[in-house]
C-alpha cells in the first residue's frame, strides 16, 4: 500500500496523513478471513508455501501500515528511518507473495492468526494519538512482538516449504525480523538513559 502523494508537511497535512494510516490499517483488520477459490486448491507439496503466503500477507500490511501511521511523528531519528524501511519492504514483499497467490488463484487471510500478532482497534487508535518519546516507546514495544510473531511464520516456511523461491523470500524476512528484533533491544534501554527522552507515564 504506497503513502498518499500530495500530502505536505502542515499540521492539517499531518492529521490527514494520521487518518489515512488508521483507515488502511482498521481496512485490513476489518477484512477477516477470505476464503481461497474452491476451483484452485493448493497442491499438497506446496501447502505449507500456500500457508506462510496467505497468513504472512497479513502481518506485513499491518505493518506497512503502522510504519506509515507513526514513521512521521517518532521523535527518535533512527526509529523513525526503521519505520520507513518497516514500511518499503513490507509492501515489496507483500507484493511479491500476493502475486505468488494470485497466479494461483488464491487470496491471502485477512489476518495472520498468530499469538502477539493481533492488533486491535483501540491499540491503533492508541498509536494514533501518541506522539514524541511516548509514541517511541509504544512503538517499540509493538514492533518487537511483530517482529517475533512473523519471525515465527517465516521459520516454519523454511523448514517445511517446498517452492524455492517463498523459502528464500521466508528466509530473508526471518533475517531482516531478526535485526530489527536485535536494533530495537538495543534502542530500548539506552532511551532511558537519553537525556533528550523524558519516560512518558
Amino acid at each position: 500500500m504506497a503513502a498518499a502523494k500530495g500530502v505536505h508537511a502542515t499540521p492539517k497535512g499531518g492529521r490527514v496523513r494520521r487518518r489515512l494510516g488508521s483507515w488502511v490499517v482498521l481496512a485490513v483488520l476489518a477484512a477477516g478471513c477470505t476464503t481461497p477459490d474452491a476451483n484452485h486448491q493448493p497442491a499438497v507439496n506446496d501447502q505449507t508455501d500456500v500457508w506462510f503466503a496467505q497468513h504472512m500477507v497479513p502481518h506485513l500490511l499491518q505493518d506497512t501500515s503502522i510504519a506509515y501511521l507513526t514513521r512521521d511523528r517518532l521523535a527518535d531519528p533512527a526509529l523513525a528511518r526503521l519505520a520507513d524501511r518497516i514500511h518499503r519492504r513490507g509492501q515489496a514483499h507483500a507484493a511479491q507473495l500476493l502475486e505468488w497467490l494470485a497466479e494461483r488463484g488464491l487470496a491471502p487471510h485477512g489476518h495472520s492468526h498468530q499469538r502477539g500478532d493481533t492488533l486491535r482497534r483501540s491499540d491503533l487508535e492508541r498509536l494514533s494519538r501518541l506522539d514524541g518519546a511516548a509514541l517511541d516507546l509504544a512503538f517499540v514495544k509493538v514492533m518487537t512482538a511483530r517482529d517475533r510473531a512473523g519471525g515465527k511464520l517465516a521459520a516454519t516456511e523454511t523448514r517445511g516449504g517446498s517452492v524455492p523461491a517463498i523459502r528464500q523470500l521466508a528466509h530473508h524476512l526471518l533475517v531482516e525480523q531478526q535485526a530489527q528484533i536485535d536494533t530495537l533491544q538495543t534502542w530500548r534501554p539506552g532511551w532511558f538513559m537519553t537525556p533528550s527522552h523524558t519516560r512518558p507515564s
